[in-house]
């Protein structure tokens, strides 16, 4: 299933990430290896987070079968 990833800001995909995975902010901080506050933040302001925490969450999203790939697209596997 394709998902149109690049037509979201930021913040839908981290929204859309932990709805599509049921996790609560609270869980999905917990998972990252992030705080709270971090993820509530990513959800509220459109703007893009420093490259080590995208890091965390595209690796996050990966090792959970949703795969970003360079053009924005994104496949759940």
């Amino acid at each position: 299933m394709k998902l149109e990833i690049k037509k979201m800001s930021f913040p839908e995909q981290v929204r859309f990430v932990r709805m599509f995975l049921q996790l609560s902010q609270t869980e999905l901080a917990e998972q990252i290896g992030i705080s709270y506050a971090t993820v509530s933040r990513w959800e509220r302001e459109n703007r893009t987070p420093q490259l080590a925490m995208l890091g965390k969450f595209y690796s996050f999203c990966m090792r959970n079968g949703i795969d970003f790939d360079i053009y924005g697209e994104g496949e759940i596997k």
